[in-house]
């Protein structure tokens, strides 16, 4: 909710923009002294459907509100006809165009009357400025009083551009030269798919959506559409009974935000927004709850609650608790993320600690409900750092058994050669480790250096990235053999090579109103990509072993349909056999050479509408191989692929771990967009 956040906040600041408008309006036509001190002859021209007001002819003294900074203004309307009563009613009526420092209001009528205060408009009512648009039925505002209120209204947010879009500046250069969004909607730039939101629960890390071929959830939307029966504005805030926002650009939408008893305030220079009752609208029917929120101050009752699921360490369900970074001299910074163990807490007892299987080691005290997760990330001039320790009890003897560890220091540098390279110091405690057929083992401490050197660099067509790395560390570790742990210096140096070329693909279309989909916030074109891998390594170990490998993999991956069918619209399949050619053996379990022949599969098919199953898995076709025949590393998936979200859940069973995963995805609206939905 942490972006919902940002945009509820940011959505009363151009609200609030809009009071600004309305304030320099009324500067612009006079609050006090209305047209006395403005000279008529010179800042009016009443030629046929035409009235223009500009504050270049008005003292630095006529222009200040309330103490604020001077404002440059450039205020023009427009309209079929234009009445003046004894200076005191203006009122301009038929296709009115009120143009003031680049923002255009447009309605059937618009009248300003000295005495009350009162700013009236009606009739198909827009405002627009920037990426920002308004429209309405009918809008009121005292300029006396600063409040109002705006009847049937939808709009448009860009909000990474709402400040600079809503606020006037005081001076034009500012205004033009800060104002990035000025003309976006004259633009000629597309409706494309370009930020999101993700969520996640689970114990693996959600991979990347393999239609789009990106990840774009920064942890924030830019763009939303909204509409509301009434808002009604006061001069510190705005309230309103229900607002609705999505983030489709196109009708039907597919996902919305409700929220109920909107109220933004100001208090202590910070707006609170708070609104009693939020749901979730999926395709207009189906609504969740997400209960109260509150919005915009640090002291504020955040969602700072998970649930995540770990049934390796901590026995299933925990609930954890996020909670703010600490910085120290601005180049250190801490998060910790306190846990409560809630089936360690429901079974009286853990099976986590699986070397110690007797009945009094599966015992619990009240520490054993309790983990913690803590990060310390630091920076000294070209020097960074990061620590992850992982506390799955506080139980301070059982302490060693349920902490993992890492650290590492990094500095990037030029060297002979290899050019820019960077240089690791790293270390461990208890990291897991998977390999092949052989599955999970565990490495009980490292520590140690290396260098390592990334190129991204193509060849005609063909598309390459290329890592190498060498050090020297030391492993404590499971043996080959057996589970017992030994320790033993190893000096390595490894490389890869990855390439892609593509066959075939046809032009590619951006998304747009006339060839929109529903089942994908991208277009998809049918392709064939021909890939490669190729890795190589050489370790040498403290004993005198020593061990060296190449891997060669090679093969193709099909797309075929466009998405956009309800029925077996999209295939992707991707085999990719690979043949490892070694001498020697490592004395550890972590990095011995097996599974010589294999075979990776990967395959993902639309069944029907936005669900997709997604296979990934590696088979061992090794016949000499006592593992031969086994699938390793396998992924399932099955995804429910919309336009504007995406929910989808993942299994890994060679190792038992899971995960639930939703994201919101984010669009930059082109002038096709509307904002009545």
């Amino acid at each position: 909710m942490a972006a919902k956040e940002k945009y509820m906040y940011l959505l009363s600041l151009g609200f609030l923009g809009l009071v600004n408008f309305l304030s320099i309006f009324d500067a612009a036509i006079g609050k006090e002294n209305f047209y006395r001190i403005l000279n008529k002859d010179e800042n009016y021209n009443f030629s046929v459907g035409s009235l223009a007001i500009t504050s270049q002819n008005l003292t630095k003294e006529n222009l200040k509100l309330e103490n604020k900074e001077n404002i440059f203004l450039t205020l023009k309307v427009l309209s079929d006809k234009q009445y003046d009563y004894d200076q005191d009613l203006y009122l301009a009526e038929g296709n009115v165009k009120a143009i003031i420092n680049g923002g255009i209001l447009r309605s059937d009528i618009l009248s300003y009357e000295k005495s009350t205060g009162i700013l009236f408009a009606e009739g198909n009512i827009r405002f627009i400025k920037g990426g920002q648009y308004f429209r309405g039925e009918e809008f009121r505002f005292n300029l006396l009083k600063k409040e109002g209120t705006i009847k049937d209204s939808y709009g448009i947010l860009d909000i990474e551009n709402v400040l600079d879009d809503l606020t006037i500046h005081s001076n034009r250069e500012i205004t033009i030269e800060n104002n990035r969004s000025i003309n976006k909607l004259k633009s000629e730039e597309k409706t494309t798919y370009k930020d999101g939101l993700e969520f996640s629960l689970g114990n693996i890390k959600v991979p990347q959506n393999k239609i789009t071929r990106s990840n774009k959830s920064i942890g924030a939307i830019n763009n939303w559409r909204f509409k509301s029966d009434l808002i009604s504005i006061k001069e510190n805030g705005w309230k309103s009974n229900k607002i609705i926002f999505t983030n489709d650009p196109f009708d039907p939408h597919q996902i919305s935000f409700e929220g109920i008893d909107v109220i933004a305030e100001e208090d202590d220079e910070k707006l609170i927004i708070t609104s009693s009752k939020t749901n979730l609208i999926l395709e207009r029917r189906t609504k969740i709850y997400l209960g109260k929120r509150i919005f915009g101050r640090e002291k504020s009752k955040k969602n700072k609650f998970q649930l995540i699921l770990d049934s390796q360490d901590r026995d299933g369900l925990v609930l954890i608790r996020k909670s703010n970074s600490t910085e120290i001299n601005n180049n250190i910074q801490f998060e910790f993320q306190p846990q409560f163990l809630i089936n360690r807490a429901i079974l009286g007892k853990t099976n986590s600690y699986r070397s110690t299987q007797s009945e009094d080691n599966k015992r619990i005290n009240f520490f054993d409900l309790f983990g913690l997760n803590m990060k310390i990330y630091g920076n000294y001039k070209d020097w960074n750092f990061e620590s992850l320790n992982d506390f799955s009890t506080l139980n301070t003897n059982r302490i060693l058994k349920g902490i993992r560890h890492s650290s590492s220091i990094r500095k990037y540098f030029k060297m002979p050669v290899m050019d820019d390279s960077s240089f690791n110091i790293f270390t461990t405690y208890r990291s897991r480790a998977w390999n092949g057929t052989i599955g999970e083992t565990e490495i009980k401490s490292a520590y140690g250096g290396f260098i390592e050197k990334s190129r991204y660099f193509k060849v005609g067509e063909l598309r390459n990235n290329f890592n190498l790395k060498f050090g020297i560390a030391n492993y404590e570790a499971e043996k080959l053999s057996n589970t017992e742990m030994i320790s033993l210096w190893r000096s390595s140096i490894f490389s890869s090579l990855d390439s892609e070329y593509e066959m075939w693909k046809p032009d590619h279309n951006n998304l747009s109103q006339n060839n929109e989909i529903s089942f994908s916030p991208v277009l998809i074109n049918p392709e064939l990509v021909f890939r490669s891998n190729i890795n190589s390594a050489y370790y040498k170990y403290e004993d005198g072993r020593d061990q060296i490998f190449i891997k060669f993999s090679i093969g193709p991956e099909i797309r075929l349909g466009k998405l956009e069918r309800k029925f077996l619209d999209y295939t992707k399949l991707s085999i990719m056999p690979g043949v490892k050619i070694k001498a020697g053996n490592s004395p550890f379990k972590f990095d011995n050479a097996i599974d010589l022949k294999t075979l990776n599969i990967s395959f993902m098919q639309q069944v029907y509408g936005p669900l997709i199953f997604d296979i990934d898995s590696n088979l061992n076709i090794d016949k000499n191989s006592k593992n031969y025949g086994e699938y390793y590393d396998t992924k399932l998936g099955l995804i429910l692929h919309k336009r504007a979200y995406e929910f989808g859940i993942y299994y890994h069973p060679n190792n038992e771990a899971g995960a639930l995963y939703f994201r919101l995805n984010g669009f930059n609206f082109d002038n096709s967009v509307k904002a009545i939905f």
